[in-house]
């Protein structure tokens, strides 16, 4: 079996990633050193302003020492000629969701570390996709096809060592480390190339005349011990490439709620109402963001004598709609007897959750139920678009308002 045959763990970063998504859409900016920033266009004032820090530096705008976390100020000062402009997250997003859809057709084993950055665990996935350099290979293909952008891939046995692939290979990087290699690799690297070896540890090292890896790699455990405490053991382990740390997905999240706590009990049905309308609008615009849909809704009261009740129901078909979400609290609220005193707390919870592949692949049967659904869908989708765009308060209900 040849070396790269052990070689099943996969790390991707999308290069430059904000300010690659802005040249993407806009041809102006390539080639051009763009620094996005952490502003919105009411903090802009002819577009000099020097509030907020630098989400992203092109390659460009890298060259001149401009650096993600660093005061708007101060790039300016380093970069006379960059071109500032604000953050455009929902944009970003989307192309983070389009990257994390495109590696997820290999494997159910992914782990993501940012919105630009993940690990993919491919052992078993040989005889489906062909080895993880093939894999690597089309999903870095995939990526500049597909959605424009340029993504650095590392390939190794281990998570630790499938990183610093990528470091080495940047940008629009594809670089291997087979196992045979690793020392040869690792060991002329700086000691700051290992994790958890931050500013502080690398001068304190420094200090004792360790600079490289090598260095820490064959230091004996006790004097390693006395410098880094309890710490040693695991960054010595790094420095000879053994990292054990598994590929771990994301956990699926298990429930979404939202409460209101009023400053006096509330005892008109009337205003229960209102406020359980908005936090229907609430959670289910909660659950569109996240990808997710629910058949389980909880209503949630506690009274003025501090007893709480917790009413439920399962609905044969999940869904993160606001009307279907408030149908249902509304029948769950009428099997409620309502104390005198009032209500001092209300709450809803969306549970048994169904993400977004899932309902695909569970809608198979199409009716004109579904259908109704589906213009529903529509018109709640242009309405979420809305008030992204403009705020939450641009757009309501009539009802809402009185």
């Amino acid at each position: 079996m040849s070396d790269n045959h052990c070689l099943s763990i996969i790390h991707l970063d999308l290069d430059a990633f904000f300010a690659s998504v802005e040249q993407r859409d806009n041809p102006a900016y390539r080639g051009k050193p763009l620094i996005v920033g952490g502003v919105s266009g009411a903090d802009r004032k002819d577009g000099k302003t020097n509030r907020g820090v630098v989400c992203a530096a092109s390659y460009e705008a890298r060259k001149y020492g401009v650096h993600a976390g660093m005061p708007i100020w101060e790039a300016r000062q380093k970069c006379h000629q960059g071109i500032f402009i604000p953050s455009q997250m929902k944009k970003y997003l989307e192309a983070s969701n389009y990257f994390f859809q495109i590696c997820s057709t290999f494997t159910p084993l992914i782990e993501p570390l940012s919105i630009d950055e993940l690990f993919l665990d491919v052992s078993g996935c040989e005889s489906l996709f062909g080895s993880s350099e093939i894999i690597g290979r089309k999903i870095k293909e995939r990526v500049y096809q597909e959605i424009g952008l340029k993504v650095s891939v590392g390939i190794a046995e281990n998570k630790f060592l499938a990183k610093i692939a990528t470091n080495l290979g940047k940008p629009d990087g594809f670089y291997l480390i087979p196992s045979k290699d690793r020392q040869k690799i690792l060991y002329p690297l700086p000691v700051s190339a290992l994790w958890g070896i931050g500013k502080k540890t690398e001068e304190l090292l420094k200090k004792s005349g360790i600079y490289q890896v090598e260095q820490l790699a064959k230091m004996p455990d006790a004097i390693l011990d006395d410098l880094l405490g309890k710490n040693g053991t695991k960054i010595k382990l790094l420095a000879q490439g053994i990292d054990n740390s598994p590929v771990t997905p994301a956990s699926e999240a298990k429930s979404m709620s939202k409460e209101t706590t009023f400053l006096t009990n509330i005892a008109e049905k009337a205003i229960l109402l209102k406020e359980l309308l908005k936090i229907s609008q609430a959670v289910g615009y909660m659950a569109r963001k996240e990808g997710y849909k629910a058949r389980t809704i909880t209503l949630k009261i506690r009274f003025q004598d501090f007893t709480t009740l917790n009413k439920s129901k399962t609905l044969e078909n999940s869904t993160h709609l606001d009307n279907i979400i408030f149908k249902v609290i509304l029948e769950l609220l009428d099997k409620v007897n309502l104390k005198k005193g009032g209500v001092r707390l209300l709450g809803i919870k969306l549970s048994n959750l169904t993400s977004g592949n899932e309902i695909k692949q569970l809608k198979i049967l199409r009716d004109e139920e579904d259908k109704k659904g589906d213009k529903l869908e529509q018109l709640t989708q242009s309405l979420d678009e809305i008030r992204d765009k403009f705020g939450s308060k641009a757009i309501t209900r009539a009802s809402l308002l009185r």
